[in-house]
């Protein structure tokens, strides 16, 4: 069965300073232009969850955020309004490598037995729920208040599957991560063994000194939001200083095989 599409566009991205929605991709394409030709191409029905009356120059068809929910949840809420019937395929905005086999793969593996069929996040494993299909019984299981998509989708028991392109779905919610999946989309997707030495505040989070880990990462900031997303390491990057292999650097330097990081937090009580 085709399913329903609805793309989650959501606000204008604080984090973000701008609309992530209308962002430009390497190559002149705005990223939502980009997310509803994947989506048309699917053949279903395709709709934009936005907070206000915008559908950002696409000809979609807005459904807005009903009352008494948030964020993606919300989204879902305003899906199930429809009435339409059949599973719903939800998408984020801010998922700039994801591709058409990505999302052939998620069909060609739905289970409608399941009320969810996810793809795991590549990093911790759990599944994700802006890139997923629900089939109306996990509709109707939404109730007001709500808030954690992810918790949310959980409570379902999917069918998590892994990804085939493991990048697929990473997002970007910053300048930083935006400069990252750039270089993804441009220079292709190649792991790289890093070492990085944990000191201070950073060290008793981790609880560790030093590990050496496999990136997907091309940049110093790509890596160490792979590190807080797997770790939830406490500090942001503007309260960090970062050196690669001994020398000071920028958070745009080149994460390289090999390299060994340092990610080094104020000293107390300076």
């Amino acid at each position: 069965m085709t399913p329903n599409i609805l793309i989650v566009a959501g606000g204008r991205s604080a984090r973000m300073g701008r609309d992530k929605a209308t962002i430009e991709r390497p190559g002149g394409t705005r990223q939502i232009d980009h997310l509803a030709a994947l989506a048309h191409s699917l053949g279903g029905p395709v709709f934009l969850s936005a907070q206000v009356q915008d559908d950002r120059g696409t000809g979609l068809t807005v459904l807005p955020d009903p009352e008494g929910y948030a964020g993606p949840l919300a989204a879902l809420a305003a899906a199930r309004a429809t009435g339409l019937a059949g599973p719903w395929l939800v998408l984020g905005c801010d998922l700039f490598l994801l591709d058409a086999a990505t999302l052939a793969h998620l069909l060609a593996h739905r289970d409608p037995a399941r009320a969810a069929t996810a793809f795991r996040n590549r990093i911790d494993g759990r599944a994700e729920p802006l890139c997923t299909l629900y089939e109306p019984a996990a509709l109707q299981a939404l109730t007001p208040g709500q808030r954690c998509a992810r918790s949310f989708l959980e409570s379902l028991d999917p069918l998590a599957l892994d990804l085939p392109f493991p990048a697929a779905l990473d997002n970007a919610n910053t300048p930083g991560e935006l400069e990252e999946v750039f270089q993804k989309i441009t220079r292709g997707v190649t792991a790289k063994a890093v070492r990085i030495l944990y000191f201070a505040i950073l060290r008793e989070a981790r609880g560790l000194s030093g590990e050496t880990l496999e990136t997907l990462a091309w940049t110093a900031a790509g890596l160490y939001e792979e590190l807080c997303f797997r770790h939830r390491l406490p500090l942001e990057q503007d309260q960090l200083r970062i050196a690669r292999n001994g020398e000071f650097e920028s958070w745009e330097v080149e994460v390289r095989d090999g390299d060994e990081f340092i990610f080094i937090p104020p000293v107390a009580g300076g």
